[in-house]
């Protein structure tokens, strides 16, 4: 899955770049369509992600420890220290002390898609009620 995002955004980033060269009239921080898609994009991808953190245990948490993790799953110390999987975020779900059933890499690709999608949104409302006039090349 975190090739999937991978790929997408380095598409994204040669898109970006071939618009630069093609000469883009405005620069696309100041068209705020363009950033409402932005936001939509990363908080579409921010749902996927907080999905797969969710179902990486499975439907069954104790089998996915045995069978797949091959480790013991401790139900006194996920109850103990919260670890269960009940939380929204950050996602935890872990078979006991030493593994975790949410990939590392989630709770940090969320963090900074909501991040991206905020800071789009943000910055499409500032855009909109202080338009900037896009300057004529020479």
């Amino acid at each position: 899955m975190f090739n999937l995002i991978f790929a997408v955004l380095a598409l994204a980033v040669l898109a970006g770049l071939l618009m630069l060269r093609r000469g883009v009239t405005a620069p696309w921080h100041a068209r705020p369509m363009t950033l409402v898609g932005v936001a939509g994009t990363a908080g579409g991808f921010m749902v996927v992600v907080w999905g797969v953190g969710v179902l990486a245990g499975g439907l069954d948490d104790r089998e996915s420890c045995e069978l797949t993790h091959h480790t013991t799953y401790d139900q006194a110390w996920r109850t103990r220290t919260g670890a269960n999987g009940t939380s929204f975020f950050p996602l935890t779900n872990a078979c006991n002390e030493h593994i975790s059933l949410v990939p590392a890499w989630v709770n940090p690709t969320i963090t900074v898609l909501t991040v991206l999608a905020v800071s789009a949104l943000a910055l499409a409302l500032f855009r909109i009620a202080c338009p900037v006039r896009a300057a004529r090349r020479g």
